[in-house]
């Protein structure tokens, strides 16, 4: 039986006077790819953010790792979890050798740089990389404080956004490297393609979860049509 790394029961999160999460419930499995899609505003980012322990305001049942993150210092959380935001960003424009020497391991950050080809980029500054390359410059230090991946929870928001189809390819098969080396993996993505090819999926609709299960199962044309529209 796989070790459940992930759950959530009844967690709602209200922004704004909005309720931007309505009760959801979720676990995620060491070795598991788990998607979560559903149409822009449906709450993806915001689960995601909850799970990673960055809105305490969350309510409902939340464990990661075998704590609660909403209440876990950040030092105890970052050696369970590591979290990959849509839209990246730093304040100082850094050579990639710079950002490299921020992270925990900058010989890990080398290895997923390079392994992401970005090998010949060390002394280009974040300012003068294509939107995919920072992206992959971003994802190269998030999966290098994830480290010895077994046991953990990588969170990835939109990990393929912006990314060619040569990058999108070498992403999806680190997520499911680190999966096979033992983590579990929750991922937002609007790429149903490639939430098809994931374990299970999450399917977020106006902040409810609406359908989870094996892909065959979850994304059903009748739900396809219903969430997202079109004929």
């Amino acid at each position: 039986m796989s070790e459940v790394l992930l759950a959530a029961l009844r967690l709602s999160m209200d922004l704004a006077g909005r309720t931007v999460l309505d009760g959801v419930a979720l676990t995620a499995d060491a070795g598991e790819v788990v998607a979560v899609v559903g149409a822009n505003g449906a709450g993806k980012t915001t689960l995601l953010r909850a799970c990673a322990g960055l809105l305490p305001q969350a309510t409902g049942d939340l464990t990661l790792g075998g704590v609660d993150p909403r209440q876990t210092a950040p030092e105890r959380l970052a050696a369970l979890r590591a979290y990959a935001p849509q839209h990246p960003t730093s304040a100082w424009d850094y050579t990639l050798t710079e950002l490299g020497s921020l992270a925990a391991s900058p010989e890990a950050f080398h290895h997923w740089r390079e392994r992401f080809g970005l090998s010949a980029s060390a002394a280009r500054r974040l300012s003068e990389l294509s939107g995919g390359e920072r992206k992959v410059a971003h994802l190269s230090l998030t999966f290098s404080a994830l480290g010895d991946a077994f046991g953990k929870v990588l969170l990835l928001d939109e990990p393929t956004t912006a990314l060619d189809l040569c990058r999108a390819e070498l992403v999806a098969r680190a997520i499911r490297a680190s999966a096979q080396a033992g983590a579990a993996v929750l991922v937002a993505t609007h790429d149903l393609a490639w939430a098809r090819s994931c374990d299970r999926v999450l399917v977020l609709s106006e902040g409810r979860l609406v359908a989870a299960g094996p892909p065959d199962t979850a994304l059903t044309a009748e739900l396809v049509r219903a969430t997202w529209g079109g004929s």
